[in-house]
């Protein structure tokens, strides 16, 4: 495959579950932007965040991205707000195919419930917590749209929406 897959979405929607399916089917090697952060700097998110503050995680981010972006034949899950970024989306676009793993809110707060590793939802809980994850996805879904392919996830599991992604990006290529 000369080309990388990148799944785009919101926390929680799936990327890195879907990613390791899809490239294990494909005989691809996964990648998660999330990890690269973490083995480049040796912090865990919440520890960047509190560090350096969100624009140094995402300096670090466009730094993974930026590095995945170099090699073929991967498929890469990538945190959320990566494609915002404009040079990141750039390079996505450029380097491969784009993969919107779309959720409902309600659906994300509920994967999310107990999840206290996620800096922008730290001290939300309930439906604060929902009104929360409404608001930035809101703000982020424009962009996911931009993407090459937009699967809706409806809750279903992983190996169904990897099913569809494969379905789509052989359409994508016929």
């Amino acid at each position: 495959m000369r080309k990388n897959i990148y799944l785009v979405g919101f926390m929680g929607a799936g990327k890195s579950t879907v990613g390791r399916i899809l490239a294990r089917r494909l005989g691809l090697e996964f990648r998660d932007t999330d990890v690269e952060v973490v083995a480049r700097t040796g912090f865990p998110i919440p520890e960047i965040f509190s560090r350096f503050g969100e624009e140094g995680f995402r300096a670090r981010e466009r730094e993974a991205v930026a590095a995945v972006c170099r090699e073929r034949g991967l498929v890469v899950a990538l945190g959320g707000g990566a494609p915002l970024d404009d040079r990141n989306w750039r390079l996505l676009k450029r380097t491969g195919v784009t993969v919107y793993l779309r959720e409902d809110p309600a659906v994300l707060a509920a994967r999310l419930v107990d999840d206290d590793s996620r800096p922008l939802l730290r001290g939300y809980e309930g439906g604060a917590r929902l009104g929360r994850i409404a608001r930035i996805l809101a703000a982020r879904e424009p962009r996911y749209l931009e993407a090459d392919v937009v699967v809706e996830c409806r809750g279903r599991s992983p190996e169904e929406i990897a099913g569809e992604v494969l379905e789509r990006l052989r359409d994508e290529d016929a």
